[in-house]
């Protein structure tokens, strides 16, 4: 099935900030943490910040302790200044978007203007910002409410930030056509109206629409609402348990968009569950062609056999002939270890894909078993070798088998706070780079001769390259590993910056792709190493211009890199040699 994904879809600004600050919360303090009604309108969301120990306060005690954190919504002054009373330290997530609104109905209140808010009469933020305009306020929702307006001096009209743009139009010509002296402020969200026109246009591409998000939220239901009205069949899912795949199934096209209280690890789950629906009409070669795809992605059997692809390349350029135990070596390692780390012990798998989930659970104990038996050949192949190439093995095993475990002892742990190796910012994605570079570089061809120099080199380029392609990874999975505690370059620095950051490091390959081939520090043949830089280069830039999503397609779009520049080095050791 093609599965369209809008742009605009999941947290907006407001929402992503007040999870942010949260979950920034509950890494840096040992108080007690709770927020002053439901942070966001997204009951999975919420239960996971139960899981990590934030409470949800329904009503202010006399007497509070820890932080309090004020919902993204917003709520009225008074009650902000209660919980500061009762002693607890107040911080306030509301959404910059919504705080504007208040501080244009505080500055009218000054004046002696007299309030009209369009919105939904009992949702969170119409409920906060009437506290900054009582006792002069009225809440419009529909025609029949302007019939009871009474407005006899100057007022203005204001807007739920979600509230839906021709909605907000019609309502306020209305009451400006009956009363006079009124000053209208089109208070909706940009993002909420750029996410209503997107769905607009999207229900033009496809067949149907699938719009994820909680059914308690406003801006979800009126995602829908928007939908039906295009003449297009919708699906309204919190989750992807409530997809109906025999109803979709009827579909070669369907479109997903999100509210913006819905995380993109809830987004992926479903994109990721839609894409494994045969579409009508898809015939029996192609379904097995696509679950044979995406069995080889989920075994991690294709991108071990990308590496040692990688590692029989890099063998025929630096020793002239090809080297099948370079490959094994390669292949050995990669794909045990990557199976040990996605099945031992992966809780962001939980947030990011449901249908791992279920391989896991039934292939899962298969593969760690051939996992643990392909290190036990891999150490075989390195024996005769030497013993330094053995010993760096044997430290690379352990290293990656005791990641999650806890190793520190208990004075570091009380300076640093850090346990584990995979509690230090930024570990694995270094780690797991350096890996890749050691066993396609330097183990298969330790003690073939080859210049100190040159192995560096080659190591270097690789171990850059590998590095990019776990970092995109990251990113794709930023809000499942940030829920989960994870600390991944993208949750260190945000998926903004590492992105940038990565298109440095891609432009710094290149230069040094160019460069070092017409040095004695790499060979000749290197220069088709750009190949898989300028393809990493590309995904990097159309997933951040929008044009590619995290999904099945994209993870095998990006292991494919290994796969070309494997087959460009073999070609230019072909054309060198």
């Amino acid at each position: 099935m093609k599965v369209i994904l809008a742009k605009k879809a999941g947290f907006c600004m407001g929402v992503r900030r007040a999870v942010e600050t949260t979950l920034e919360t509950v890494q840096q303090s040992d108080e007690k943490i709770a927020t002053f009604g439901p942070l966001i309108h997204n009951p999975q969301v919420l239960d996971l910040l139960k899981e990590r120990g934030v409470d949800v306060l329904s009503e202010i005690p006399e007497q509070l302790s820890g932080v309090v954190i004020v919902r993204a919504h917003g709520v009225p002054p008074e009650q902000k200044a209660s919980l500061q009373a009762a002693g607890a330290q107040v911080k306030d997530a509301t959404c910059p978007r919504v705080m504007k609104v208040q501080a244009i109905i505080k500055k009218h209140k000054k004046n002696k203007c007299f309030t009209v808010i369009i919105g939904d009469k009992n949702h969170a933020e119409v409920i906060g910002l009437m506290g900054y305009a009582e006792p002069d306020v009225a809440i419009v929702s529909t025609r029949a409410d302007i019939d009871n307006l009474a407005i006899s001096g100057p007022y203005i009209i204001v807007s739920q930030t979600t509230q839906d743009n021709d909605s907000f139009h019609e309502l306020s010509s209305l009451i400006t056509d009956r009363f006079s002296g009124g000053k209208v402020f089109n208070t909706i969200c940009d993002s909420t109206h750029r996410r209503q026109d997107e769905v607009r246009s999207l229900c033009d591409q496809v067949e149907a629409v699938v719009v994820v998000g909680g059914k308690s939220s406003a801006n979800t239901k009126r995602l829908a609402e928007i939908a039906e009205n295009k003449g297009r069949p919708v699906f309204l899912v919190e989750t992807e348990a409530e997809i109906d795949a025999a109803q979709l199934s009827c579909f070669e096209t369907v479109g997903v968009t999100a509210g913006a209280s819905t995380p993109t690890w809830m987004i992926n789950r479903v994109m990721r569950t839609l894409e494994a629906i045969p579409a009508r009409g898809e015939g029996g070669v192609c379904r097995f062609g696509r679950r044979l795809i995406w069995s080889l992605l989920a075994s991690n059997t294709y991108v071990a056999a990308g590496g040692g692809a990688l590692a029989l390349a890099l063998a025929r350029i630096i020793t002239g002939h090809f080297s099948w135990s370079a490959f094994a070596i390669a292949f050995g390692y990669l794909f045990a270890m990557h199976n040990i780390n996605r099945f031992s012990s992966e809780p962001s798998r939980r947030f990011n894909n449901p249908l791992l989930e279920k391989f896991a659970h039934r292939y899962g104990s298969l593969l760690l078993s051939i996992s643990y038996l392909l290190l036990v050949a891999v150490g075989l192949l390195l024996w005769p070798r030497g013993t330094v190439p053995f010993a760096l093995f044997i430290a690379m095993a352990l290293l990656g088998i005791f990641y999650r475990v806890p190793i520190f002892p208990t004075t570091l742990v009380r300076i640093f706070k850090i346990k584990r190796l995979k509690e230090i910012p930024g570990s694995k994605t270094f780690l797991v780079a350096l890996a890749w570079a050691m066993v396609t570089v330097l183990l298969p061809n330790w003690g073939m001769g080859v210049p100190a120099p040159v192995l560096l080199t080659l190591l270097g380029l690789v171990l850059v390259l590998v590095y990019v392609r776990n970092a995109l990874f990251d990113v794709f999975d930023v809000q499942g590993d940030r829920i989960v505690g994870k600390e991944t370059l993208p949750v260190c620095i945000g998926e903004g910056k590492t992105l940038i950051f990565l298109s440095y490091l891609l432009y710094a390959l290149l230069v040094a792709g160019i460069v070092l081939p017409w040095t004695v520090l790499a060979p000749p043949a290197m220069v088709f190493f750009l190949s898989g830089v300028i393809y990493l280069l590309y995904i990097t830039k159309a997933y951040q211009r929008g044009l590619l999503s995290p999904s099945p397609r994209l993870e095998f779009l990006l292991e494919t890199s290994l796969y070309l520049v494997a087959a460009a080095l073999l070609l230019g050791s072909s054309l060198f040699t």
